[in-house]
């Protein structure tokens, strides 16, 4: 999801799957719009539920979109499938009064597969591939941005795998030992799910099948260090920074837990090699019994997203449970950053997968299995 705002409302540009990839049985057929106001309600959905660009122009699976960072008519968006030359990126230009949108530029290929996130600058795009390349690890790939927002392949004749000016294989960046103590499915590989930027432009990527978040210069992608090692089997997806604090939020999928790390919010460097704090993002009853000390149990559901308010004062994290409708964690955040889960909030559909701010007075939720979009107002006192 992506909220463009307009003089007195947004537009939300939503995502879709349109295969059954296992995980997910999509029937979406591309990018859709709709009007959102400032009090949460959501206008008509525009073109009756007609897309607003279709699979022909975004791929099969158009999953997650972010905004250009010096063009206010400009969001890139990745298909989230497996082709020849791996998934792809593309740019797109929304006229948000008209509420139309034409492609900007050609779409480019990621060099892997699976593309499950997207991250901008003012002069390049970063991509998380969740797997691809011969042994199925995960990789990031980084793409110049033009002057108008489009993007721009460095493909050459040598290398027609892709078309990124860098692409780096989590796998190279050191010896993937499996966790002891991890999921064998999950964690057989390397697996990148998110690019995240400091302040600076060092890129942080969790890396699900290594239990650890990666530090990478930026373009360049060459490796730097480890910026957040978690315990094994917790499964790093998202991570957020603090407003304010040098504090990073990572959010585990296969653990359900938020944990807090002291990270130079500049250059991405460590400032201890633990976390300070964490939490669990689900009601204690969903956890098998344990001790208070010990490792936190996989419970039959797991966390997909995570946005930190602006205030600094709360955090968000969406719960995927098995059979039943998902919950959105509410996690208060004390004055040095320590997360405590304070309340959980039924979405009202399954699967809960994306959540995002719009301002600070609304919280969107998307239940991909579902197929709706919730809208939260925020109590910015509670």
């Amino acid at each position: 999801m992506a909220a463009m705002a307009t003089e007195d409302e947004h537009l939300l540009i939503v995502g879709t799957y349109s295969e059954n990839l296992g995980f997910v049985d999509g029937k979406g057929k591309g990018l859709y719009a709709f009007r959102l106001t400032s009090s949460g309600t959501f206008g008509a959905a525009t073109f009756l539920n007609k897309p607003l660009l279709g699979n022909d122009v975004v791929g099969a699976n158009p999953t997650y979109l972010c905004k250009s960072v010096t063009h206010d008519d400009v969001l890139y968006v990745v298909d989230e499938s497996n082709l020849e030359r791996g998934a792809r990126v593309r740019a797109i230009r929304v006229d948000k009064d008209a509420c139309t949108a034409v492609p900007l530029g050609e779409s480019l290929a990621t060099g892997d597969s699976s593309a499950c996130h997207v991250a901008a600058t003012e002069t390049h795009v970063y991509v998380a591939n969740y797997c691809g390349g011969a042994e199925g690890a995960g990789s990031c790939a980084a793409f110049h941005v033009g002057g108008d927002g489009s993007l721009k392949s460095d493909a050459s004749e040598a290398d027609l795998l892709q078309d990124a000016s860098a692409l780096r294989r989590l796998s190279a960046l050191g010896k993937f030992v499996v966790p002891k103590n991890g999921d064998p499915e999950r964690q057989d590989k390397a697996h990148a799910h998110m690019c995240l930027l400091s302040s600076n432009g060092t890129l942080l990527v969790p890396d699900l099948g290594a239990d650890v978040v990666w530090r990478l210069n930026a373009p360049s992608l060459t490796p730097m260090a480890v910026a957040c090692k978690c315990d094994d089997g917790d499964g790093p997806r998202h991570a957020a920074w603090h407003p304010s604090l040098d504090v990073l939020y990572v959010l585990t999928e296969l653990s359900c837990r938020l944990l807090a790390f002291r990270v130079c919010r500049q250059t991405g460097k460590p400032l201890d090699k633990t976390p300070f704090a964490s939490s669990r993002t689900l009601p204690r009853e969903c956890y098998p019994p344990s001790s208070v000390n010990a490792p936190p149990s996989r419970p039959k559901s797991t966390c997909a997203a995570l946005v930190v308010h602006p205030s600094g004062k709360f955090a968000y994290a969406s719960n995927r449970a098995i059979g039943v409708d998902g919950l959105v964690s509410v996690i208060s955040l004390s004055e040095d950053g320590a997360p405590f889960t304070s309340m959980h909030v039924t979405t009202g559909g399954r699967t809960p997968r994306e959540i995002a701010l719009v301002g600070s007075d609304l919280l969107l939720v998307a239940n991909q299995d579902s197929s709706t979009i919730l809208s939260f107002a925020i109590d910015q006192k509670s």
